[in-house]
């Protein structure tokens, strides 16, 4: 991913955005690779595409998810930006890269969560593909990572904010009722108000019950098994994706519908060798 001349609309990167799409371009590689002589159509949805490039804190300018997935051969794209500005920007860049793709390309301007369900529903057995999830904050649904399992016939990468998510929970419990409900969609339940507070053992100034926060352990464990109990396959090798302080920003989950043992066994493998590839290119760097 070279230096490029820089075009307005890109958005500003972290450290953490060469490792995430280093993996997603790693991953599309092998997958379109592996599923080249099976009989079915390939798809790949980007449900918060974006305006097609990022600039990282060097200044250099990158493709995104989008434009990486145009390097490999499906045969449908479903590109979704809910900002008009940058879906316009994302369209010129593809005219400009890949204008023979354009007819295998759908780009919505849209609010993801609407668009998501009305694609997934649409999907037969006679296609597979891959679905990134890249949530700019809290916007993505529960029921559109439910119907997207139903599908059967997906591999899915979430980058979960969780920066956003604990930022969305005080911690001392005191919270308004649209973050509630928020939360509540973004998790699927409201189970997580008993299982991420518990009653603090300092007493309160009038007498009251206090409460505090679980550690982000306990709060990613709580998340986890949350996808665990909608998908067949969550890799247990969710990658922690953090800032230049070293703080956890993201979680980035793998995830698949296909509850076949033979096609978890393969996914899990390579989802494995590409975490070990980034390990070893981080601990080189340092």
């Amino acid at each position: 991913m070279g230096k490029q001349t820089k075009i307005s609309g890109s958005h500003f990167g972290g450290e953490w955005t060469n490792e995430k799409l280093t993996i997603i371009d790693d991953y599309l590689k092998f997958y379109t690779t592996a599923m080249s002589k099976q009989r079915v159509k390939l798809v790949y949805i980007d449900a918060f595409a974006g305006s097609g490039q990022t600039i990282l804190p060097d200044g250099t300018e990158v493709d995104g998810s989008a434009l990486i997935s145009l390097q490999y051969n499906f045969d449908e794209y479903y590109f979704i930006e809910i900002d008009k500005d940058r879906k316009e920007t994302l369209q010129k860049r593809i005219m400009d890269k890949y204008p023979d793709k354009i007819s295998k390309i759908h780009i919505i301007n849209d609010n993801c969560n609407n668009s998501l369900i009305d694609i997934l529903n649409r999907l037969t057995v006679y296609q597979r593909g891959v679905m990134f999830l890249d949530p700019y904050a809290l916007e993505l649904d529960w029921n559109v990572l439910e119907a997207a399992n139903k599908t059967n016939v997906l591999d899915v990468w979430y980058l979960f904010p969780l920066n956003a998510l604990v930022r969305n929970l005080p911690k001392d419990k005191n919270y308004s009722e649209t973050t509630s409900k928020k939360i509540d969609k973004i998790l699927g339940t409201h189970d997580w108000e008993v299982a991420l507070y518990r009653e603090s053992q300092q007493l309160s100034l009038f007498d009251m019950d206090n409460y505090e926060r679980v550690e982000l352990g306990e709060l990613v464990d709580f998340l986890s098994n949350r996808l665990k109990s909608v998908f067949a396959y969550v890799s247990p090798k969710s990658r922690v994706l953090k800032n230049s302080k070293n703080s956890p920003l993201f979680i980035l989950y793998f995830m698949m519908t296909n509850n076949s043992p033979k096609a978890i066994g393969l996914g899990s493998k390579v989802v494995n060798q590409i975490f070990e590839k980034i390990d070893s290119i981080t601990k080189g760097s340092k």
